[in-house]
């Protein structure tokens, strides 16, 4: 067939996207200006930056999704920005990290993944005070890592931690580097313009060809494109459109293929799969992942099916053995979002996917080489043997092949531990030959321990048989077992290894030889999965499993003895759709088990809310219950139960000693015996509970467990959110087992079967005396303490202003037809100020203009001259008095401050006379502030680094404040009015006390953007929240402790804007309105005293943009309309009232738990005199409730409580005769408009016979 006749297998592969609950969400991602990938994917695991300075590095299992904790542990290694990261391809817990701070890092990441936060790296490599901006490993040659840093490449040796080749032949930074497939030479992308192929082992200059590539100095990117003699760059051509340049080696200075995008900024990542020459395009900032397939002939790029969805920060390929070859998944790309990591998967269309489809899967790297990098530097070139992903040549069928092999001081032993033993067998061809695969064979010999998910294919070709005493002599051999079996074996394979060793001593006394898998040169551990081992060595194909019922149901296994379990051969899925390829999990993680103990409860389970009442009375009846911490396991409000069942319900073993799992009819017995025994339990509990749960536990939905937790915390009033109180799981909750029980747990064997029991339940059975094996100990209080938890601290923190509602006052209290808004006020002023009867805008031109508008008088403006304040020179701020409407402060750029008087009915003419002057500081003035208690105390802030504090009774000089380096940004009172907080130019955040120390108290890091920042205290003075800028220029939010400014006790990210954010607190609501000039949303965020400090709200979108917010203080929000707030918005034209109320049913009532009494800001507490001699004294408080008007705490009736004497003095009286007789009333009329029946409808419904269901 002609070449252009010819349809690619992969021309029609889809990209497939989960839903949300399959991905890996609410996580913290920036954007930095860096030239890696900002993620990356080995076998098992995936790693990528983590917050908006990109300095630690978050790593999760690769199937792992949900949402994800701002305190989950994480690798502090760097004081900067992660540059790069990538993976060993021989290790999947082998992580090197580059960084800002001139450091390479490398990491090992335990089997289990991260359990705790680590910052102490495996090792450290330094590039001598230069940035370094890629990082990788050698495709062939094991514990060989390269990087870059400016113009040096250079490479390092893990097993001697020494760089061994450093070279700076580049006369510009390299942005990007890649090997070519067999690992002979690197192709060099750099910001020179040109692209370049480096040869390190080269004699004399490594740089072997040159070329000129894209034509823009924005970043470029290269990779070779697998084995081939062409390598692929991205960049940008002079007109700055993207650029896909395809160059053949052999002819180096022209180009191949020229392929001109688009005239977007985002900087193209190529990921290429040189298997199945697959190209993925994917643009930083971009929503769309370009597919395209590369060829060896015209037209070499062939466009595929294009992805659109998030915006991208980062992207990867998995590796193909983690791929799930049995649904035709032919590449994943884990795309990295601001807040999400979302797994793509790339399908190839096909009729059915019941079986494994070879055409699609060529060959491909396996995971294990022999070559090491000494050997490599001094010529030596051995390509990394391939591998099959045919489900029938591998040990564990299509799981995922993951490699562990230990840290780097295993490593390093494992290769010291090959030299001596070549050095023993006296054959010196073989002495630089690394064969880590021979040590390995020979543990597995000697604990009968075959690798998981291997491949054999290596083993048939060679034909090659190994036996102990080949491998190495018995001493060394017994050491090297214990050691591999102490570091690397779990429990339960130890304890199958001796069962085993116990039983064939005498085949270990006589040497035999075996056969043995030499497909991996390490140990390889599969996600699940029994050791099956095979006598013939030999698997048979897949065979397929039958399609699946509506329900999912499978039909039962056979257990006839034709079929051995003794080889676990692979079953492929049924037939499913691409939607279906990902299924979200809606419920906990599966359980796993690696016993094959899989009961009904395990994998069905569903946490069952703390404080409802289950069962646990069959419990107490098995002598054989021991409390142990669930391994793993999170420190939530479910207690695990190990209960260890007698040998009748012990699953079938097979022939070989492995347990066999439990088919689905004996799942539902067990499932239908718990029931029972469940049901038949709550006769003595509480039947308000039982009738919730409607007896059954398999009926209890979480909309049923909700209802329970709002009816247990409705009379419950918490002053303070709180976080539920940890279960502490401790060995002194055990209690200890008799000897005559020890004796009979030995005897039998025991099935583990573990189910959840609520801490309420616990209590409850602690009082009744039926522990069942359960010790009372010290935590008994925490049980009831959390078990009467309100509904947020269960189901997450919900505040009450949560749907704040920011509506727009009616046009005709607009005040329109504005123009010659001033566009020049400097950053710190925010440019628009109000107060209860008027506002001041400032105007364009000069003099230094100031309108003033009257609230009163809306409207259109007339045309013509509009009534101002001439004040001469450029306007650097303003404000107004706020204990005095008709007093208002201008700062300007001589120095000089001007104190104007506006008359009762404002302007009618412009004036140049103000009322006084006080001439502050010599040089331009930032801002200024007034006292929030004080009167007549003004505070300026100078271009001569100085902060003055100024009585304004007498225009004279109080004090004086310095300890800042750089240009002053804000200033902020606290509450009490004693100290004050700054944030500078010089990103640090600094509290004062001004009447007791020139010098601040109190100095921590703040933003480290230089564009700007806002200060302001919360929670009565406890927190500062600061707004401003990161390193790339996007805008943040951060809380910090008053007391403890080392560090943001958390930082929130909105977007990359120019404009500062402005915030406002609310001190009563403690909610935070932020918003920029210029900017059309008004953020709303809840500031809290425990994580995570910052809550979202309902953010306010207008309708057009504004440039200006100011608020009005409390007393003037109209709380009978729920009003907690009010604001006036200046736009380019106009200014707008804005109302934030919060939605309620009964508006008629006063809502007294949004408004608690206010602190009294609109009038003076104290004067200048006395706020100077340090006389304080606190603010009044005042109700903001209406006379009349009735409170809602005093409407709402209180629950009654189930109590046999209602007179009882623990419940503080009766109720009033008022309130009992109108409840007495809606009864009865209740009770006549409504039927009342006690038949059920399943009363009439048929049911089936109780043996039908044992079938």
């Amino acid at each position: 067939m002609a070449w252009r006749f010819k349809a690619s297998k992969y021309k029609n592969a889809a990209p497939i996207v989960p839903k949300a609950e399959a991905c890996v969400r609410e996580i913290c991602v920036g954007s930095y200006q860096t030239y890696g990938n900002n993620i990356a994917a080995s076998g098992a695991f995936m790693a990528f930056n983590w917050e908006h300075t990109g300095s630690s590095v978050a790593v999760l299992p690769l199937d792992d999704c949900g949402r994800k904790s701002k305190t989950m542990p994480l690798l502090h290694g760097h004081t900067d920005t992660v540059t790069d990261l990538k993976f060993s391809p021989f290790h999947d817990g082998l992580l090197a990290t580059a960084s800002q701070d001139c450091l390479v890092k490398i990491w090992h990441i335990p089997e289990k993944g991260l359990e705790q936060s680590l910052s102490d790296p495996e090792a450290i490599f330094s590039h001598k005070q230069r940035r370094v901006e890629t990082v990788g490993f050698h495709p062939t040659a094991d514990g060989l890592m390269y990087s870059t840093a400016a113009g040096c490449v250079a490479l390092f040796d893990l097993s001697t931690q020494k760089e061994i080749f450093s070279n700076n032949e580049h006369p510009e930074v390299i942005q990007s580097a890649s090997w070519r497939e067999d690992g002979s030479v690197l192709a060099t992308s750099c910001k020179d313009k040109n692209v370049r192929i480096f040869d390190p082992r080269a004699a004399g200059s490594p740089i072997q060809l040159t070329a000129e590539s894209h034509q823009s100095i924005k970043d470029s990117r290269v990779v070779w494109l697998g084995n081939q003699h062409r390598i692929l760059t991205t960049g940008f051509d002079a007109a700055r459109l993207r650029q896909v340049i395809i160059r053949d080696v052999r002819n180096f200075n022209t180009p191949e293929k020229t392929l001109e995008l688009d005239c977007s900024t985002g900087i193209l990542m190529p990921l290429f799969d040189p298997d199945t020459n697959m190209l993925f395009l994917a643009g930083k900032g971009d929503t769309t992942i370009n597919y395209l397939e590369i060829t060896d002939k015209d037209p070499y790029l062939i466009e595929g099916l294009r992805h659109t969805g998030e915006q991208t920060k980062g992207a990867c390929l998995v590796p193909k053995r983690a791929l799930k070859v049995m649904e035709a998944e032919v590449n994943r790309v884990l795309q990295l979002t601001s807040n999400m990591v979302i797994p793509i998967m790339y399908q190839v269309p096909r009729k059915t996917y019941r079986d494994f489809h070879a055409d699609l899967y060529p060959e491909t790297t396996g995971y294990k080489t022999e070559l090491v990098a000494g050997e490599w530097l001094n010529g030596s070139n051995q390509a990394v043997p391939k591998m099959s992903l045919d489900p029938a040549k591998r040990e564990h069928g299509d799981e995922p092949i993951i490699i562990h092999r230990g840290n780097l001081s295993d490593f390093v032993k494992n290769l010291e531990n090959q030299r001596a033993k070549s050095n023993t067998t006296g054959k010196p061809n073989q002495q630089a030959k690394r064969n880590d695969n021979e040590h390995f064979v020979m543990l597995n010999t000697g604990n009968n321990f075959e690798e998981k998910n291997g491949n054999d294919n290596s083993n048939e070709s060679n034909g090659k048989k190994s036996t102990p005493s080949q491998s190495q002599p018995d001493g060394e051999c017994s050491e090297l077992i214990r050691k591999f079996e102490a570091k690397y074996k779990v429990d339960s394979e130890k304890e199958k290894a001796h069962a085993y060793a116990q039983s064939h001593e005498d085949d270990k006394e006589s040497p035999t030889e075996h056969e043995h898998s030499t497909g991996s040169s390490e140990e390889v551990s599969s996600s699940g999965g029994l050791d099956n081992h095979s006598a013939s060595g030999s698997h048979s194909p897949p065979k397929p499993m039958p399609r699946t019922s509506r329900s999912n149901s499978l039909p039962e296994a056979s257990d006839s003895a034709g079929e051995s379990s003794s080889t676990n051969t692979p079953r492929p899925r049924p037939r499913t759709t691409a939607a279906s390829a990902y299924k979200p999990r809606l419920g906990p993680k599966p359980f796993s088990s690696t016993t094959g103990d899989v009961s009904f409860d395990k994998v069905f389970a569903v946490p069952l809310a703390p404080g409802s009442h289950e069962n646990i009375s069959n419990v107490g009846q098995d002598s054989g219950v021991e409390m142990t911490p669930a391994q793993g396991a999170k420190p939530d409000l479910i207690v695990e139960i190990e209960i260890k069942k007698k040998h009748e319900r012990e699953p079938a073993v097979s022939g070989n000693g492995v347990q066999k799992s439990l088919t689905t009819s004996e799942r539902r017995k067990i499932f239908e015996q718990n029931s029972e025994s469940s049901e038949n339990s709550t006769e003595g509990e509480d039947r308000t509970d039982a009738d919730l749960r409607r007896n059954c536990t398999s009926r209890s939905s979480f909309a049923e467990r909700r209802r329970i937790y709002e009816n247990r915390s409705k009379s419950q009033v918490d002053e303070k959110p709180q976080s539920p109180v940890p279960l502490r799981r401790e060995h002194s909750k055990v209690e200890p087992l008799k000897p005559n029980q020890q004796q009979q747990q030995q005897g039998n064997v025991i099935d583990t079967k573990r189910i959840s029991v609520p801490e309420g339940k616990l209590m409850e059975e602690h009082r009744r005396g039926n522990g069942a094996g359960l010790k009372k100990s010290a935590t008994e209080a925490a049980f009831s303490a959390a078990s009467t938890k309100r509904t947020s601290t269960v189901f997450g923190k919900v505040s009450k202003f949560r749907h704040l509602k920011g509506t727009p006052g009616h046009k005709s209290t607009h005040i329109e037809n504005l123009r010659n808004l001033s566009r020049q006020i400097p950053g710190e002023c925010n440019g628009f100020h109000a107060n209860q009867e008027r506002v001041a805008v400032p105007l364009s031109g000069p003099g230094g203009k100031i309108a003033i508008f009257e609230l009163s008088r809306p409207g259109r403006l007339p045309d013509g001259v509009i009534p101002s304040l001439v004040n001469g020179s450029n306007i650097m701020d303003f404000q107004w008095d706020p204990f005095d409407a008709q007093r208002l402060a201008v700062a300007c750029d001589d120095g000089i401050v001007k104190i104007w008087h506006i008359e009762a009915g404002g302007l009618s003419e412009p004036t140049n006379t103000p009322a006084g002057e006080l001439t502050a500081h010599l040089d331009k003035i930032y801002f200024i502030r007034f006292h929030p208690l004080a009167a007549d105390v003004l505070l300026t802030a100078s271009y001569d680094m100085t902060i003055k504090l100024w009585d304004l009774r007498t225009m004279t000089e109080k004090c004086s404040l310095s300890g800042h380096t750089d240009q002053i940004f804000d200033f902020a009172w606290s509450p009490c009015g004693r100290l004050g907080a700054t944030v500078c130019k010089d990103g640090k955040i600094r509290v004062y006390n001004p009447r007791k120390s020139e010098t601040p108290i109190r100095e921590g890091n703040g933003p480290v953007g230089t564009r700007g920042a806002r200060i302001t205290w919360a929670l009565e003075g406890h927190y500062i929240v600061c707004t401003g800028f990161d390193k790339v220029s996007e805008r943040q939010i951060s809380v910090y402790n008053a007391q403890k400014l080392s560090a943001p006790l958390n930082t929130a990210s909105l977007d990359v804007s120019p404009s500062i954010l402005i915030p406002f607190y609310d001190e009563d609501s403690s909610t935070l309105f932020v918003t920029g000039k210029g900017d059309s949303t008004i953020y709303c965020y809840e500031i809290t005293d425990e994580e995570p400090y910052i809550c979202p709200l309902s953010h306010h979108r207008c309708t057009s943009l504004h440039q200006g917010l100011s608020f009005l203080t409390k007393n003037h929000c109209d709380v009978a309309s729920v009003e907690f707030s009010k604001a006036y918005r200046l736009t380019n034209t106009t200014i707008e009232p804005l109302s934030f109320t919060v939605p309620r049913i009964k508006s008629e009532l006063f809502q007294d738990d949004l408004f608690p009494p206010t602190r009294i800001t609109w009038s003076a507490t104290l004067s200048s005199e006395d706020w100077f001699a340090s006389n304080d004294k606190a603010a009044p408080k005042v109700s903001l409730k209406p006379e009349g008007m009735e409170t809602l705490s005093s409407i709402q009736q209180v629950p009654a409580q189930p109590v046999k004497k209602p007179d009882h003095p623990q419940f503080g009286g009766q109720k009033s005769e008022y309130e009992i007789n109108k409840q007495q009333e809606i009864q009865k009329s209740v009770s006549a408009r409504m039927e009342f029946t006690t038949k059920l409808e399943q009363d009439d419904m048929e049911g089936v016979d109780e043996n039908e269901w044992q079938e």
